[in-house]
């Protein structure tokens, strides 16, 4: 089986019938202040969803970001600017993220290293969401099972707010798929 070249593949996908929303003219108008793009992608929708569904303040907000995929981390970035937040994009080549994200009031986890960020990562009373999934094998029974980026058990303790893994970002991601392909339906016989 030959390669795919998923650039190529990308750009070969009409920008209106991106549902998931990676294609680069979507991104670019995300990142253009006044543009809008036909479909926003799905995980960083969700992201958003959540905090306005649960009258999470994002104006002003200073939000970390761990991990800067184009599938989460850099688009989710992205449209938190367009709601004015201060953002944050913390990589591999951070030096002191647990400083950047102690400071924050909303951190967002994309980056599959399980457990990676510690209650003492977090202000008291931050907002964290996990978009991280990451299989690891429990030394007891051998048994995998999924956890997020964040270590729960210690966030808990300090988040006002944390997203589940699994069972909490990656339901929206799919309700707002589904949503985004309502929308290019609606588009398609002119009913929007």
């Amino acid at each position: 089986m030959q390669h795919l070249d998923e650039e190529r593949i990308m750009n070969v996908i009409r920008p209106e019938k991106d549902v998931d929303g990676f294609h680069p003219l979507n991104i670019g108008n995300l990142a253009i202040r006044g543009r809008k793009p036909f479909f926003i992608p799905c995980a960083s929708k969700s992201c958003i969803e959540l905090l306005l569904r649960h009258g999470v303040e994002i104006r002003g907000k200073r939000v970390a970001i761990i991990g800067r995929s184009k599938i989460a981390g850099l688009p989710t970035s992205l449209l938190l600017q367009r709601h004015h937040a201060t953002v944050s994009l913390l990589h591999a080549y951070t030096k002191n993220p647990e400083q950047i994200t102690s400071e924050a009031d909303i951190i967002v986890t994309d980056v599959g290293i399980a457990n990676i960020v510690r209650g003492d990562w977090i202000k008291k009373g931050a907002v964290v969401i996990d978009m991280g999934t990451n299989q690891v094998k429990d030394s007891n029974s051998g048994v995998f099972r999924v956890t997020g980026d964040v270590c729960f058990d210690e966030a808990v303790k300090v988040a006002s707010a944390i997203t589940p893994v699994p069972g909490g970002v990656g339901p929206v991601t799919i309700s707002m798929l589904l949503s985004n392909t309502l929308d290019s339906a609606k588009r398609a016989f002119g009913t929007n």
